[in-house]
């Protein structure tokens, strides 16, 4: 069986730095075949598609529902779903970009036939020199030195939403409403997957640069989990 990649980009309202996403992951080297599905509920991210990524069939667009990030996913996995396990599922957002290398750390890790599930690197953009830009630096550091040792253990540890993949052909749908980078991660580990962390697959994250965007991130957060 020929193995697939699916790379799902969820994105709001953002077509600028979405598109920096999808130009970003075409100038990898991506095993082929693969597919970048573009989930976004505004017609003019389809316009983006259907104008300048006419001649890049591998790109896509999913008009989404607008009913929640995890509805939208739910519907997408049902529609990519396969029986082969080699095929490989990324899933990242439409405000971050991930590094050169990210799209092979993230397949290497999947040799691995017991791991199921494999996290990216979320890395702060945020400057140090502000207290939320220290807070992102400080979180991101920290949450890099736990994953590994976690991984290293073969524990467990939650993926990120920024960047992470899943085996295909495990998971047709999760509970709507749950933190996809949570609830599939414990959704592997239940089915007896090992978790994999690609330290060297870098998502670049803009962090909350205020209080009011930091409040309403960790409110999403905890209601997510």
């Amino acid at each position: 069986l020929n193995k697939m990649i699916h790379i799902i980009i969820t994105s709001y309202k953002e077509p600028l730095s979405t598109k920096k996403a999808i130009d970003n992951l075409l100038q990898q080297k991506i095993p082929k075949p693969f597919r970048i599905i573009v989930a976004d509920p505004f017609p003019e991210m389809e316009e983006i598609i259907l104008n300048q990524y006419k001649n890049h069939r591998e790109v896509e667009y999913f008009e989404d529902p607008g009913k929640g990030k995890s509805f939208a996913l739910n519907l997408i996995f049902k529609k990519i779903f396969s029986k082969n396990p080699e095929d490989i599922i990324i899933l990242t957002d439409g405000d971050v970009y991930v590094s050169n290398n990210a799209v092979q750390e993230i397949s290497n890790q999947f040799k691995d036939k017991s791991i199921g599930i494999v996290c990216g690197h979320p890395t702060t953009l945020n400057p140090r020199n502000n207290k939320y830009g220290y807070w992102s630096h400080l979180l991101f550091d920290e949450m890099n030195k736990t994953r590994k040792a976690l991984a290293a253990k073969k524990e467990f540890f939650e993926a990120s939403g920024y960047l992470f993949a899943i085996r295909n052909s495990i998971i047709k749908e999760f509970p709507i409403g749950a933190s996809e980078d949570n609830v599939l991660a414990i959704m592997f580990w239940q089915r007896n997957y090992k978790i994999g962390y690609a330290e060297n697959a870098l998502v670049y994250v803009m962090n909350p640069q205020n209080c009011e965007d930091w409040v309403a991130q960790k409110k999403r957060n905890i209601k997510g989990h």
